[in-house]
């Protein structure tokens, strides 16, 4: 605000004191200077609000400041709103203060002049006008009422527009309120010089609302303009919200499409499976007969080996028999052919081995001496002279087969133990398999009763059974939870 805009505005806050002090004669000249002592100021809102504040004329400083707290006070109980004005303020003639005073009676008291409400002198809580309101909101700290630098310092472009139209209209509605009264009668000056500024005010105020509704005319022609421009944004919009609505739409269809496909393949898949699960079945069944028929056939075998088993047990006592009964002939024809040995005393005319002149003279190739010589070298039966002792071979060559399952490959694997069956213990299988740890240990064996069985072992000593001269056994990982 330059000192020429804030001089005319002191001016027109005095002229408008006047006015209302020419109701009792009195008249001020600085109003600064004038109305820090209070008097004046009680005197004012006496007039204004028909009440009576008891004022003195102060005599020093501390009845001037009694007299601005009456009055603070009486607008404090009577709702009018009055922001960053102090008692030391007024006391010192600060001109803002007052000015923001004064438009805060005129605001609350004369709202005829606002094209509001008429209240009545002697009613002490009426409510400030909207304009009143929104100025004491946007008035800096320094008391101004058209000053808001540090606000508008921190409002955007927009904002600092709108702020400036609202100021406008106050410095245009202060005008009105100071050139009329509440009955819309134009106020006269004392002289010339106060008639001069009231129409300086009027003119000023036609000048503001004439500039007022230029801006209003300029903003209606811009939002319509504006409106128009949205409305051609709208309806490209809209235009490529449908052209996408329609593209959706033909995206759902193929979906659609390819869902009913999907579902027939599901359909498709499902009669496999239940094709599948049928033929599985039907394996599972063959399977089981097959592993039936199998395990039959073990059993018949394994009577079978049994039956030769005794069969061969039975042959070997028979040749063994025979075997002593060729003996015992031998023995027998060595006591028909040969004369026992006689012994005799000794004497010169005898051999050196005692020998009988008989003996001594029978020749070496005698038949006789040949065929006791063959019964020394050999007295086993014609049958097994030729093959070595059964069980001498198998002791000397014991290799046991070991076949066992595992749970990740259905495949037998395959190692051998150089012991026989029945002298291997599980604690040789785990070693010749490497396997230790938490696993399941299960074995073939051949039960009397039942016939071919699983049999599980659990200690390293114990001696696992055999099946057919081999050991056939399942490895299973125990889980543990």
């Amino acid at each position: 605000m330059t000192a020429m805009d804030l001089q005319e505005q002191v001016k027109a806050y005095t002229a408008w004191v006047n006015s209302q002090l020419k109701k009792r004669s009195q008249r001020i000249e600085d109003l600064g200077q004038d109305l820090k002592d209070g008097s004046v100021l009680i005197t004012v809102v006496e007039i204004v609000s028909g009440q009576d504040l008891g004022g003195v004329k102060p005599k020093n400083e501390a009845e001037s400041k009694a007299n601005i707290v009456k009055v603070l006070n009486f607008m404090k109980t009577s709702g009018i709103k009055l922001h960053h004005v102090t008692v030391d303020e007024i006391v010192a003639g600060n001109v803002k203060a007052l000015m923001q005073l004064i438009l805060a009676l005129a605001a609350h008291f004369k709202p005829a002049s606002i094209g509001g409400r008429k209240h009545g002198n002697g009613d002490k809580h009426h409510s400030s006008s909207p304009a009143s309101k929104y100025r004491w909101k946007n008035t800096s700290g320094d008391g101004s009422p058209s000053s808001g630098r540090s606000l508008i310092a921190e409002k955007t472009f927009n904002e600092m527009e709108t702020e400036l139209a609202h100021v406008r209209n106050l410095a245009g509605t202060l005008q009105k309120l100071l050139v009329e009264e509440a009955n819309g009668i134009p106020v006269e000056g004392a002289n010339d010089l106060e008639d001069n500024i009231i129409l300086r005010a009027r003119i000023g105020q036609a000048d503001s609302e004439k500039q007022r509704l230029e801006g209003e005319i300029e903003k209606l022609r811009l939002e319509c303009r504006n409106l128009t421009t949205e409305k051609e944004v709208s309806e490209n919009r809209l235009k490529q919200q449908e052209n996408e609505i329609l593209s959706l739409r033909q995206e759902l269809m193929h979906c659609n499409l390819d869902r009913d496909k999907l579902k027939s393949e599901k359909a498709e898949l499902e009669v496999d499976l239940q094709e599948s699960q049928s033929d599985i079945e039907r394996y599972r069944l063959r399977y089981h007969e097959r592993e039936a028929a199998v395990t039959k056939l073990e059993n018949e075998l394994t009577l079978y080996k049994a039956e030769q088993s005794r069969l061969l047990l039975r042959k070997e006592d028979e040749i063994s028999h025979l075997q002593m009964r060729l003996k015992n002939n031998a023995n027998l024809n060595d006591s028909v052919f040969h004369d026992p040995p006689v012994r005799l005393p000794h004497s010169p005319g005898l051999s050196p081995a005692g020998r009988s002149p008989v003996l001594a003279r029978r020749s070496p190739g005698s038949p006789i001496l040949d065929r006791r010589a063959g019964e020394k070298l050999s007295r086993r039966s014609p049958v097994t002279r030729s093959h070595p002792p059964r069980r001498k071979k198998i002791i000397e060559n014991a290799q046991t087969r070991i076949l066992y399952f595992t749970d990740r490959d259905m495949t037998p694997a395959m190692t051998t133990i150089p012991k026989r069956v029945g002298d291997i213990t599980l604690g040789d299988f785990k070693a010749s398999i490497k396997k230790y740890g938490n696993y399941r240990f299960i074995f073939k064996a051949l039960d009397p009763e039942l016939g071919t069985v699983k049999e599980e072992v659990f200690h390293d000593d114990d001696v696992i059974p055999g099946w057919e001269g081999k050991i056939v056994a399942w490895v299973e990982e125990e889980l543990r939870v």
